[in-house]
């Protein structure tokens, strides 16, 4: 069986991300030290806020290059692995390179990992594995990717579930869809975008509002990695969990009708898209069961949060590619600039 060593040291990989950096934020203040390995294509801003904590520590590097890797993995209790190009645009960029970053360097961080006998190794995959199906879903259900960027992912669960010895037990994650306040906002998910549309423009556009979505705010999601940190290897080694609760599986139209509660003067308007046929209702009793996790946040909680971002100028324009993974890697294509493509959570 793997050692039940108390952790104190964690590796967060992509810890300067939308998720990463609030993972960050709570795992210093729960006491670990904490490492971060990220190539900052974001920029240092959203972790500017720990540089001071003397249990930070941060590594510039990318987590393709295993001199990087091994760097940042000697000493480390866990390992957090969020780093990916991430979502379905993004990832339709350039589907050799997607697969090269979302799944052959996940392969060789787990390999590190295993070769330095890490004691846990936590990896974020996503609830669009499942793509469509009109089906209530848990972790045993058929996979259905209708993306590179779920595709890339079950590639990647793959993978790390193949290096599993009775020394080397990975957890794996697959999360619903983030939303919520962020050191690294984004608005191209699609509770925070909407909500922009909203307060900005007055009107928003609901695709495929029939359509069901997992949701979950990401501080839960930061809570629910925190628990299964802690949890018994026994429970949660080598098991793939969906991360969220029952009650956020929402129609996409039902989220439309959330945002116009709270900012009433919005407009709606619905449309049917055929490029879209992501739809997938999820179940959580598996998280829910073996470490007692539920997501505490509601949509109303994200949505005022975004409200609030809105109201203290904290953003002057949401549609600038520095909160839009798909953009932004255009722009660095364009810009010719070195390997943009690096953790970009």
């Amino acid at each position: 069986m793997v050692s039940e060593n108390k952790i104190n040291n964690v590796l967060v990989i992509g810890g300067a991300g939308y998720i990463g950096s609030i993972i960050v934020k709570n795992l210093l203040k729960e006491n670990f030290t904490v490492r971060v390995l990220d190539s900052l294509i974001f920029g240092y801003q959203p972790l500017e806020i720990f540089f001071e904590d003397s249990h930070f520590e941060f590594i510039k590097g990318d987590f393709r290059n295993i001199e990087d890797v091994v760097k940042s993995i000697k000493d480390m209790d866990a390992v957090i692995h969020l780093g990916a190009i991430v979502g379905d645009p993004a990832c339709n960029i350039d589907n050799d390179l997607s697969s090269e970053i979302n799944t052959a360097a996940t392969m060789l961080i787990g390999k590190v990992c295993k070769g330095y006998g890490v004691n846990k190794f936590i990896f974020a995959s996503t609830c669009s594995v499942y793509g469509a199906t009109d089906e209530i879903i848990n972790e045993e259900s058929a996979l259905n990717p209708v993306s590179i960027y779920a595709r890339s992912k079950i590639e990647a669960e793959k993978a790390i579930l193949s290096l599993n010895e009775s020394y080397f037990s990975p957890t794996i994650l697959r999360i619903a869809t983030a939303f919520g306040k962020s050191y690294r906002q984004r608005f191209d998910l699609v509770v925070n975008l909407l909500t922009a549309k909203a307060l900005k423009e007055g009107k928003i556009s609901i695709y495929n509002g029939f359509q069901w979505r997992p949701f979950i705010h990401i501080e839960d999601i930061s809570r629910a990695i925190l628990l299964l940190l802690e949890a018994p290897i026994k429970l949660v080694g080598a098991e793939i969990f969906n991360v969220g609760s029952n009650h956020m599986n929402y129609h996409i139209s039902d989220l439309g009708n959330r945002i116009k509660d709270l900012i009433p003067e919005t407009e709606i308007e619905h449309i049917k898209k055929n490029e879209d046929p992501r739809n997938y209702r999820v179940s959580f009793d598996k998280i829910k069961k073996v470490i007692g996790f539920s997501c505490q946040r509601n949509l109303e909680d994200g949505i005022n949060e975004i409200k609030d971002v809105f109201e203290k100028g904290s953003v002057s324009d949401y549609r600038d590619s520095i909160y839009n993974n798909c953009d932004l890697i255009k722009e660095l294509i364009a810009k010719r600039e070195p390997s943009p493509f690096k953790i970009i959570l």
